[in-house]
């Protein structure tokens, strides 16, 4: 309606009515005289409508009009096919509603249905007229299209006409009325339930109360246009859209305004939330109908009650069987059975914290009522469902698994949780096998899928039981033995008789005598199981020697048929274990009558030709053994970090020694020793495989759990090997080798539990001091404190070494450690120095030396001489080891030659040799320069000038050069003799080690490509260390790209025709894709988050987009950035290894070309490198490299170069050409195909056999002639030979070795090799071999990343325990501002201090593992900046870094929980596909347990597995060697860590920090608005006085308010109360501050906004931030010239007026976030400030009139963007 019409009818409508004599004496005056006729009886019949609607006045029919719009409003409801088939709901709901609005009267003076739908119809009117109406209209809108001529002709009269305009729009209000009064079929409760007539009271009074059900008439129109919807949706608030029947009253109104009192209550962390919320809602309206009803209640408060758990299952829960009812009615029976249990323990604390005295007053109350938990209070009930949740869930996957067990649990009559109960069957009725099907493969293989499937449920479901009572403990422990007895046959199964093997029938066997063995009460931390896994080994191993075998004779020794058979030298059998018996007994003779030949002690048994086969099966078969029970014990004995009983230790421990417990009893007639290691030798000999790996892989866990009884049982086993020590110490050395291993890692995993460096400083200082204690005693010549002292020192000297090179070359020690590093050094030269003991400080020697490096070793010996003894000092430049001896004897003669040319020898010898050179000419250069190199410029290092070549040497050498025809390129040669070679390459004096060994590679690279032709594979490094000007725009190796083109090219290469699919991201940024036509036609989630994809009927997801064709985010050039520390990272075809190597030669090469070219090379860097810098940055990415392939290959330092010299010499005489390769490298694919080419030609085959090749080049060196009797380095390369025992333990020379360890990048590495073996030179095996064991390449991949995934619970409890302590209790500034360790000082409790603080380090866990990876993933349409990635977090980072926020430092938690859910997923959708396995349905993140993760310890769940799969061996001077079993492995990792997880989203909205300024906006004080009408304080100015100056009342105030703002939005209350009153009594919270007295709830919206203001004031007086969410765009600083007009406008102005108005404005309105997508949106910040103030002050939410802004004083040109700044000005004392 336009204006002109507004003002014709307010005229009409003031202007007095003419009768209607008049008009028709007028009537002449035509059709405008009818119309004014009509309107003014359409005027005079609105009026009366709305009087009668009002009223219950009988002069109108307003029933009628109801009834006569009851089928129209019931058509415009929308029903949704339920899955009962229910499709005639709207019929029967018309019938029903007839039914009950027949007649208008009361029931016996109550309201009755038609009472209160007028009532809510009138307050939709007026509503409807106060907000989407002006004033004219609301008073006229039935008469202006009621009267109209069309209208009334169309009607027939006035009346009719009224009347259908009438209907036409009360219908719409109607249906919304009915439709929201009808979720979950809320109607049929008047129908149901006619008898009781409190219920029928209860939902008219809770309809009937607008402050119970929140109805506005902006809920009937659309969300955006504001139109009055034409359909409205009956709904249903069951769990997942579930249909269901409510049996209370408007249950769902109860839950929700329930859950937000609890949500509210839980803000304020130092109250009771339980009593908070029912406090809050018995003091509400909707309290007090419940009050009422259950005063007139049958059953009372228990009758609403019960009702209310039936309807608040079906809302929580999602039932999946096909009997929905029996399975809600078992969930109903749970949550009361909840309720009963935390009754029970409300009533056990009571009981424990009465005193006497009022044990004596309750003497006769000694009978509880067990039904008094049906009085709790629907809080109460929220918070137990809270506490069964999970149980509740897993409940429901048990269901999924097995859905018979609703119908049978049905059946059962048993007290316990749900879960348990259903367990328990499932346990016992469906996973427990019978022998027909154990016997079967086919069968068999189905019961292990069934188990594997059932195992993660299971797993969580056994965690999450609790101790409640012992009846649960029973039924628990009653499971578990179940699950440990399924689980062990399980193993058995996989291990030893998987469904390949080819002897099936010992399979079929065994493994049913393996379940029966086992029985009932299977507890493997308990000694009766483990007996019986022994006692099934030994039955097993007789029918195994037959199968393997054969039939046997008797043995002569045990007199029974050989087992295992061997054969002696002279050709007698016996059993493998009885040989190991008479060695041990040293009774070497056949036991054969009339033979009793001799045998050495050490004969391992002959096999005869015919028995090779078995004994292939048999090591196999020992092998299977040694991983099943390496698993059981892993698994079952140590599981939870529970000790198992002292019995099943001491067993262990006798594996670990191969010796019996003390006391076991011997049989006569054997010798005594013998016979009493006679069941544990066999145990090994004949199951397991008595490697170092079981034996250490027993002691290691033991160590973990309980090092005491290891103490206590070595030092048994010591003192009895004392009398036979001399006679044959083998076995005991070896087992000293392996427990000092063990308690060497023991000690490292102590000191990785030091939370400081301090500590572990004092830890290693503490065990080097004990250690040099116990080495002094006088002590047997073996036992355990001394075995344990050595391993002490061990680590000690490791740590040493460590911060030696921290301290002293590296520099890297803080000030604050030095005194700690120095106490530490002092402690290991205390042990060192001492005469009687050589070996400690020959092992911190090699310690520095290798894993630092020589030069290390040689630059520490000068700050601390005592390292290196005297007989092992040299030179410190005559120990340089000489790296090219790899390049062959001629490289060592032509060296010889050099070197006498350099001292004045003639050039004739050299010239010759030369010219007699047998190699390839380009190989002749090659070692030609290297020895020049080594001798001539390496020489230029000595300080002193009489050690460099002469110059006279030099000049001649260049000559030499010159004329040489070895030397082809001449200039090159040239620089080599005179050291000019350029940059870093240069040898000057005092060079660092790193930078030394580095140029000497980069050298050896250089002559590489100086004989490396363009064109061939070596052409791309040629090209960028000579011609970088070419290689603009390049794609350079190793690269990170994106990878979305890639995708898209591989689905255009499956489409077929007709088909057109498109790419499309949701609204958190993951790209998909949709087929066929490309256009949407179904809906669906996205595989990364769970957000909605697709759309319908070809319309797109309002928040997702088309992603753009041919978009590629990829850069060309060098895009690494700065030169950081990274992980190994595998990119594309490539491994990490190889990806390392391949990365270190491009910049390399690089780095060459930046001496020839240093602009081209600048313009390939981004992000841009300053010019000067260029060459330095690129030499800094190579020393980066190289530790980079030492952690890919674990390797040190040294080694990692020893590999690149032996590399380069490979290509160096291996050089390949490839046609077809484009070596400018313009595309990706080019990129792609030049890596695959160069990694299978070279890489990859000179990372195969990598430990060999580096143990071959060492030797070399060490047994170089010129360093061959350096005595330091024979020392450090261990090449003394083995020396016999003799003496103490602690001399023995094996005890002191270097150590290589098992780690994750070695088995990466191992694995690398392993698929690049080439077998008879052929690609296509060696590329099949790439699809060998995929999800162990993946895992490995990506395991640096995953390890994190198992903080993802920890990292949610976090954010709820940060939530409830600052929830709406900070200020976005000082989140930013205090540190974390700030916040945990503020905790008093150090419980809670000490387990925040162990949450905090598990989120810089996972946090430190991913974040180089987080700022390319979008999540939610934000991304982390790169600069926030970059910190660390820890103790002193910003708190602000913890709280979930999707803005500031907050994006570092919410991204984080992200990419955590995100990694999983891919990881899962990978293996879905590898293995073609269904994923479990998508788990909320908050609903998620460790067992639904891809979780686990990298050390304790990780090691087990390695170490189970893997044997290796330690000799002198050949090194580790280590094999792997990546088959048995990959399927290890699946079973523990992949098979089952489900797929992570976030589908329930993820948990933010509310600051205090987000928390109480213009949003909240509308709806405050809605429940309570506001008005202004009586005296702002009095409590502006009494607050100016005391920020902690200001800030305590705001907190307060805040929390009671959050319970009075949600349950209203009295205007007139006082809020003191409302605070106190309804939330119990006391409040003295006198300043609040005279406030009402009416006042709380300008009390909020009054003390916001004044610690704004406050905040700005600071120099603090004032407006802390207010965004960038409105915070524009002022011009000067802007300056001087405000200065002259606010001269006529009242200053603290305008800052309130000002700053109420920024709050409740500029800086209210609009949604940019809708059709109305405008950018206000270029709107003029002065209309802004002047349009809020004519709104009726503002208080405020300041007239000089409505004239021209006030300058028009000031902006909102400027709306900060002006405030600040206007604030500023200065401003004058």
């Amino acid at each position: 309606m336009n204006e002109e019409e507004e003002e014709e009818e307010q005229r009409d409508e003031e202007e007095p009515m003419d009768t209607e004599e008049q008009i028709r004496e007028t009537a002449s005056e035509g059709a405008d005289t009818i119309a004014r006729l009509q309107r003014k009886r359409a005027l005079e019949g609105a009026r009366f409508v709305r009087e009668k609607l009002e009223s219950d006045s009988s002069l109108l029919d307003v029933d009628g009009i109801i009834r006569s719009c009851l089928h129209g409003a019931t058509a415009m409801l929308k029903d949704a096919v339920r899955e009962d088939g229910a499709t005639l709901r709207k019929a029967h709901r018309l019938q029903l509603l007839l039914k009950h609005l027949q007649g208008g009267a009361d029931r016996g003076g109550k309201p009755n249905l038609m009472t209160v739908i007028r009532r809510r119809l009138t307050l939709l009117l007026k509503d409807k007229e106060e907000t989407a109406m002006t004033a004219a209209m609301a008073s006229r809108w039935l008469s202006n299209d009621a009267a109209s001529f069309e209208a009334i002709c169309r009607a027939g009269t006035f009346r009719r006409a009224l009347w259908q305009y009438l209907e036409t729009r009360v219908t719409p209000l109607l249906a919304g009325i009915i439709a929201f009064a009808d979720t979950n079929d809320n109607l049929d409760i008047l129908e149901d339930d006619a008898s009781d007539d409190w219920v029928v009271s209860m939902w008219l009074d809770m309809l009937s109360d607008t402050n119970i059900t929140l109805l506005k008439y902006k809920d009937l129109q659309t969300a955006t246009q504001r139109k009055e919807l034409t359909e409205f949706e009956v709904k249903t608030t069951g769990a997942y859209g579930r249909f269901f029947q409510g049996q209370l009253p408007f249950s769902w109104v109860i839950k929700e305004q329930t859950d937000h009192l609890i949500y509210v209550a839980n803000q304020d962390a130092q109250r009771d939330a339980r009593s908070m919320a029912e406090n809050a809602l018995n003091a509400s309206a909707l309290g007090k109908v419940l009050e009422r009803a259950a005063s007139v209640a049958e059953g009372g408060r228990r009758s609403i009650i019960s009702r209310y758990i039936a309807d608040f299952a079906q809302m929580v829960y999602r039932c999946y069987s096909e009997n929905p009812d029996a399975e809600y009615k078992l969930v109903i029976e749970d949550i009361v059975y909840a309720l009963r249990c935390s009754f029970l323990q409300q009533q056990q604390r009571r009981s424990v914290s009465r005193t006497d005295e009022d044990e004596e007053e309750d003497e006769e109350a000694t009978f509880v009522d067990e039904s008094s938990y049906l009085d709790s209070s629907f809080p109460h009930i929220h918070l137990v469902h809270e506490s069964i949740r999970r149980r509740l869930a897993l409940f429901s996957e048990l269901v999924q698994l097995w859905p018979e067990s609703v119908d049978r649990l049905a059946a059962v009559e048993m007290k316990m949780p749900l879960d348990l109960k259903c367990l328990l069957l499932m346990l016992e009725a469906w996973l427990i096998p019978t022998k027909p099907e154990l016997e079967n493969v086919n069968t068999r293989q189905k019961w292990i899928d069934k188990n594997r499937l059932a195992a993660p449920v299971v797993l969580r479901l056994l965690e999450s039981v609790a101790d409640v009572t012992p009846e649960h403990v029973y039924h628990r422990d009653k499971c578990r033995f179940f699950w440990n007895r399924i689980g062990a046959v399980q193993l058995f199964i996989e291990h030893v008789c998987p469904s390949d093997v080819a002897d099936i029938a010992r399979s079929i066997q065994w493994c049913w005598s393996l379940w029966t063995l086992l029985g009932d009460r299977t507890d493997f931390k308990a000694v009766q199981s483990f007996d019986k896994v022994e006692a099934f080994f030994h039955m097993c191993n007789k029918k195994a020697s037959e199968l393997f075998f054969g039939k046997q004779d008797n043995c002569p020794v045990c007199d029974k048929t050989v087992q295992f058979p061997v054969k002696l030298p002279c050709d007698h059998a016996i059993c493998r274990h009885c040989l190991v018996e008479l060695q041990e007994t040293n009774n070497c003779s056949c036991p054969k009558e009339q033979c009793y030949k001799k045998f050495p002690r050490d004969f391992k048994g002959k096999s005869v030709t015919a028995q090779k086969d078995g004994e292939e099966k048999f090591a196999l078969y020992k092998q299977q053994c040694n991983a099943f029970f390496m698993e059981v014990v892993s698994r079952f004995c140590f599981s939870d970090n529970i000790l198992p009983e002292e019995a099943v230790v001491r067993k262990l421990m006798a594996y670990v020694t191969r010796r019996p417990r003390r006391g076991e009893s011997q049989v006569p007639g054997r010798g005594a020793q013998a016979e009493a290691m006679l069941r544990t030798k066999k145990m090994f000999e004949e199951s397991l495989d008595p490697t170092p790996v079981v034996r250490s892989f027993l002691l290691q866990l033991l160590l973990q759990v309980d090092i005491e009884s290891v103490r206590k049982y070595l030092g048994e086993y010591f003192e009895d090997t004392l009398g036979f020590l001399s006679s044959d110490p083998t076995q005991t050395v070896e087992l000293c080798i392996l427990c000092v291993q063990c308690f060497e890692d023991h000690h490292r995993r102590q000191s990785a539990l030091c939370d400081s460096e301090t500590r572990c400083i004092d830890f290693a200082t503490r065990l080097l001091r004990a250690s040099l204690d116990l080495l002094r005693r006088d002590q047997p010549a073996v036992n355990i404190g001394t075995v344990e002292a050595v391993a002490s020192v061990r680590f000690g000297l490791v740590e040493t070494a460590l911060w030696m090179h921290r301290l002293y070359i590296a520099g890297d020690v803080d000030r604050t450690l030095t005194t700690e590093v120095r106490r530490l050094i002092e402690a290991a030269r205390a042990i060192c120095d001492q005469d009687q003991f050589k070996w400690p400080r020959v092992y911190l020697m090699r310690q520095v030396a290798r894993r630092h490096g020589m030069d290390a070793l040689k630059r520490l010996s000068e700050f601390q001489s005592w390292i290196v003894p005297v007989y092992a000092r040299v030179n410190k430049n005559d120990a340089v080891p000489d790296c090219f001896v790899i390049c062959g004897d001629e490289y060592k003669k032509l060296r010889e030659l050099f070197a006498e040319v350099s001292i004045g020898k003639n050039l004739g010898p050299l010239e010759e040799a030369l010219k007699s050179l047998n190699c390839a000419p380009e190989v002749g250069e090659s070692v030609a320069l290297l020895a020049m190199y080594r001798e001539i410029t390496s020489a230029n290092v000595h300080e002193d000038a009489q050690r460099r070549p002469s110059a006279e040497a030099v000049n001649m050498l260049k000559e030499f050069c010159n004329t040489c025809p070895t030397f082809k390129n001449k200039a090159f040669a040239r620089a080599v003799a005179g050291n000019s070679l350029g940059g870093n390459l240069c040898v000057k004096p005092r060079r660092v080690a790193i930078d030394r060994d580095v140029s000497e590679v980069v050298t050896h690279f250089k002559i590489l490509l100086m004989n490396s032709p363009n064109n061939g594979l070596q052409g791309l490094w040629v090209e960028l260390a000579t011609a970088p000007q070419n290689m603009q725009n390049s794609f350079l190796p190793t690269m990170p790209q994106d990878d979305l083109d890639d995708i898209r090219t591989a689905i255009g290469q499956g489409i077929v025709a007709g088909e057109t699919p498109a790419f499309y991201q949701c609204k958190n940024g993951h790209p998909y894709v949709i087929g066929n036509c490309g256009r949407p036609v179904a809906a669906g989630t996205c595989l990364q988050c769970g957000a909605p994809v697709g759309g319908t009927a070809y319309r797109l997801q309002a928040d997702n987009q088309a992603l753009a064709a041919n978009v590629d985010n990829t850069r060309w050039g060098h895009i690494l950035g700065q030169p950081l520390k990274r992980a190994p990272v595998p990119e594309r075809q490539m491994s990490a290894a190889a990806t390392a190597v391949v990365r270190v030669l491009l910049h390399m090469s690089m780095y060459l070309g930046s001496l020839e070219n240093p602009q081209a090379i600048s313009q390939m860097l981004y992000p841009p490198v300053n010019f000067a810098e260029v060459s330095q940055f690129l030499w800094n990415h190579i020393i980066v490299d190289v530790d980079t392939i030492h952690n890919a290959v674990g390797h040190s330092r040294d080694d990692v170069l020893v590999f690149l010299h032996i590399l380069i010499d490979h290509m160096i005489h291996n050089a390949k050409q490839v046609a077809g390769l484009d070596l400018r490298l313009l595309t990706k694919q080019s990129r792609a195909q030049w890596e695959n080419t160069y990694v299978d030609a070279y890489i990859a085959q000179g990372l195969n056999g990598l430990d060999a090749k580096i143990q071959g080049a060492n030797n070399l060196m060490v047994n170089d002639n010129r360093l061959g009797n350096n005595p330091l380095l024979r020392t450090i390369f261990e090449s003394d030979a083995p020396s016999t025992f003799a003496g103490k333990i602690h001399e023995e020379p094996s005890l002191w070795r270097f150590r290589s360890h098992i780690t994750l990048e070695h088995l990466a590495h191992a694995l690398d090799e392993n698929l690049a073996q080439k077998r008879g030179g052929e690609q296509e095996q060696m590329k099949a071999g790439q699809k060998k064991f995929p999800i162990l390449r993946l895992f490995l991949k990506e395991e640096h990343q995953l390890r994190a995934i198992r903080m993802l619970p920890n990292i949610l409890h976090l954010h709820r325990l940060l939530l409830q302590r600052l929830n709406r209790c900070i200020d976005s500034s000082e989140a930013t501002t205090m540190t974390v360790n700030d916040f945990l000082s503020s905790i008093t409790d150090e419980n809670q201090r000490q387990e925040l603080l162990s949450l905090v380090n598990d989120f810089s866990y996972a946090w430190d593992c991913v974040r180089p990876s987080l700022p390319n993933h979008p999540f939610g349409g934000c991304t982390i900046p790169p600069e926030y990635a970059q910190e660390p977090l820890t103790t002193e980072s910003r708190l602000a870094m913890l709280l979930p926020s999707l803005r500031g430092w907050g994006l570092c938690s919410v991204g984080l929980v992200y990419y955590l859910q995100e990694l999983q997923n891919n990881f899962l959708e990978n293996y879905s596909i590898e293995f073609k396995q269904i994923l479990q349905a998508r788990v909320d993140i908050y609903d998620a347990s460790h067992a639904h993760l891809v979780s686990y310890h990298p050390v304790h769940d990780l090691q087990p597995i390695i170490l189970a799969n893997c044997n290796y061996s330690l000799e002198v001077g050949k090194g580790t060697t280590i094999e792997y079993n990546f088959g048995s492995m990959e399927r290890q990792l699946v079973e523990r860590f992949i098979r089952g997880r489900p797929r992570l989203g976030i589908g329930s909205q993820m948990a933010f920090i509310k600051y205090r300024e987000d928390f109480t906006n213009a949003s909240m004080f509308d709806q405050l608005r809605n429940r309570i009408p506001q008005e202004p304080l009586p005296s702002p100015a009095d409590l502006e006085r009494d607050l100016k100056h005391k920020p902690t009342e200001v800030t305590d105030l705001l907190a307060s308010i805040d929390i009671a703002v959050g319970f009075l939005v949600s349950i209203g209350g009295d205007p007139e109360m006082k809020l003191t009153r409302f605070m106190s009594d309804t939330l119990k919270m006391k409040q003295t501050q006198t300043v609040l007295f005279s406030c009402r709830l009416k006042h709380v919206e300008s009390l909020w906004l009054m003390l916001s203001y004044l610690r704004a004031r406050m905040q700005a007086s600071y120099g603090h931030e004032a407006f802390e969410k207010v965004d960038e765009k409105y915070r524009e600083p002022i011009p000067e010239d802007m300056q001087k007009k405000l200065h002259l406008a606010f001269q006529h102005v009242q200053m603290n007026m305008f800052l309130i108005l000002l700053y109420e404005c920024i709050i409740f309105k500029i800086s209210v976030k609009q949604n940019t997508n809708d059709e109305d949106y405008a950018d206000n910040s270029e709107y003029s400030l002065k209309d802004v103030l002047v349009l809020y002050m004519s709104d009726s939410k503002s208080n405020c009139s300041i007239p000089a802004l409505e004239d021209d004083r006030f300058p028009a040109d000031v902006k909102v963007k400027h709306c900060i700044a002006t405030w600040l000005y206007a604030l500023s004392p200065n401003r004058r």
